[in-house]
């Protein structure tokens, strides 16, 4: 069976609480780790509109200003039905407003976490090496 390729874009939702910052994760539902909002894009939408969606969709939170203009981007590979699939994730850096409701559906969790402290809460490496990325941005 022949691999495939799919896209993702998301948020790493980001709020000022003092002198420092909180990420806000997710845990997802079908594969239970902790990550980012992301997903699909949509026919018609750019990267940063389907973004922007998946983030309104999965927490209800909305896109204050973008602390960097380029996306970050993820890769990685797994199987599914029997496939190799090799996905690319690009997350935008933003700050975030609103209250919380999370899509019960796809979202088994979500927590406000100080950025100090999401290295140790995110499952994934990747995660993991996005983190190191936004802990850069946010130096500037």
């Amino acid at each position: 069976m022949a691999s495939r390729k799919e896209e993702s874009f998301g948020i790493i939702p980001l709020r000022k609480v003092g002198d420092g910052w909180e990420v806000f994760l997710i845990q997802h539902t079908r594969s239970r780790y902790w990550g980012f909002p992301k997903g699909h894009g949509e026919v018609g939408e750019s990267a940063e509109q389907a973004a922007i969606r998946e983030l309104k969709e999965e927490t209800n939170l909305e896109v204050v200003r973008y602390l960097q203009e380029e996306p970050l981007e993820e890769q990685y590979s797994f199987r599914a039905d029997g496939r190799q699939v090799f996905k690319k994730v690009f997350y935008y850096v933003a700050e975030v407003d609103g209250q919380v409701i999370l899509q019960k559906d796809e979202v088994q969790n979500g927590i406000w976490v100080p950025f100090s402290d999401a290295l140790d809460k995110v499952t994934h490496v990747e995660g993991k090496t996005i983190l190191v990325q936004v802990g850069k941005i946010l130096d500037k």
